[in-house]
């Protein structure tokens, strides 16, 4: 079961089974060449993950990609990262800033190659590592299904359907490499002040991309109805947050 969970997420992650997109689990098994009860045991756990919604009248649906999705993708991101930057620097040990770093290392490696699924799986890998550090299983657990669904749209968004070149990708990494190297400073410093603030500001940067995305290509990979509103409001509740905290320290 273990090769047809990986094989089948593998897919899900490079859109190679599409949003939205009806899975028959025997056509699925023959085409991994694995017994139909693996495949459909993988599909169950990738259901109870939120990647597969089971259909009532047989097979499974890969979960949609539309703009309310991703919106509600972004609240709970920024949310979470909230959170886990908090903790993280308050909790982490130069053993696990070595293991950041690392992480890190790995993400600008496949800048550096230019691999859109390496990014976006490196990428994931880091702030679930991050996630792990918090020490909170409850964090962990609702980071990891954040991860999973950004993986995706990190692949989608950074190039994986579609030439490098043709979405300025070049300084938007060098973006999140500087927000990647100057969090794990903050928490090596153990600032939880400016591990949050850096974290906010790199989700609110994976956002610019997808919403950039979204305005330059002619994908038909997402379902464009629905908003971004909401986690634009969030963003305003956070401003209005700092500047009453600025006050407060008047």
């Amino acid at each position: 079961m273990e090769r047809a969970y990986t094989e089948i997420k593998a897919r899900y992650m490079t859109l190679r089974l599409a949003p939205g997109e009806w899975v028959d689990d025997v056509q699925l098994s023959q085409e991994l060449g694995l017994s139909r009860t693996p495949a459909r045991e993988a599909l169950f756990l990738l259901a109870s993950e939120g990647l597969i919604q089971a259909h009532p009248g047989g097979g499974f649906i890969v979960r949609p990609m539309d703009i309310s999705g991703i919106s509600n993708f972004f609240e709970a991101n920024i949310v979470t990262a909230k959170a886990i930057a908090q903790l993280v620097a308050n909790r982490v040990t130069s053993a696990e800033i070595a293991e950041l770093r690392e992480a890190d290392a790995l993400v600008n490696d496949a800048i550096r190659r230019r691999s859109a699924p390496d990014i976006a799986e490196s990428n994931a890998a880091l702030h679930n590592l991050e996630a792990r550090i918090a020490r909170n299983e409850y964090l962990a657990v609702l980071a990891a299904r954040i991860h999973d669904e950004g993986q995706r749209l990190g692949y989608l968004a950074f190039g994986g359907t579609e030439d490098w070149n043709s979405h300025h990708l070049d300084d938007h990494f060098a973006r999140v490499s500087h927000d990647h190297s100057t969090l794990i400073d903050a928490y090596e410093n153990r600032d939880p002040g400016t591990a949050e603030k850096i974290a906010v500001g790199h989700v609110r940067l994976f956002r610019e991309r997808i919403l950039a995305y979204i305005a330059s290509s002619g994908t038909d990979e997402l379902d464009l109805s629905g908003d971004l509103m909401t986690s634009a409001r969030l963003d305003v509740a956070d401003e209005r947050e700092a500047v009453n905290d600025a006050g407060n320290t008047v």
